[in-house]
């Protein structure tokens, strides 16, 4: 598996990804082009045997950078790729922050394995269903 930039030939893959994984807020093609090469956003994709596995798009603000979106394909989770992808897209010298749903305890546990910790709750922030969303920086 590698990870690389993600390219416009990358999202159509990417897109059913993000669909299969989050139906209710899912992204549009047009969210993850316009992405596409600016400087301060981050979109990669883990490539195998030439299939895209999975992605991430993150942003950055100064010193500090924004887990946006993190979806695997459901075949190929447990094999590392999530980590590849966060440890590809952040520099670790800044703090990262994110938010997750409160019930999504597999990324919650990878987060924390990744060094992250809890620092708020935010009520309703999701919807269908709705549900709060754990907040979450890596500790600098």
């Amino acid at each position: 598996m590698t990870v690389r930039s993600m390219t416009e030939l990358d999202i159509p893959a990417v897109i059913k990804i993000e669909h299969d994984c989050f139906t209710a807020e899912a992204w549009s093609e047009e969210s993850f082009s316009y992405r596409l090469g600016k400087a301060n956003f981050i979109s990669l994709v883990a490539v195998d045997e030439e299939k895209v596995v999975g992605y991430i798009a993150a942003s950055e603000v100064l010193d500090e950078q924004y887990l946006d979106s993190l979806a695997v394909r459901e075949d190929c989770r447990g094999q590392g790729v999530a980590t590849s992808l966060m440890k590809a897209a952040f520099d670790i010298e800044k703090t990262v922050y994110l938010e997750v749903r409160k019930s999504n305890l597999p990324a919650i546990n990878l987060y924390k394995k990744l060094g992250f910790t809890q620092y708020a709750e935010r009520s309703g922030y999701y919807e269908n269903p709705t549900e709060n969303a754990i907040l979450m920086r890596n500790e600098k």
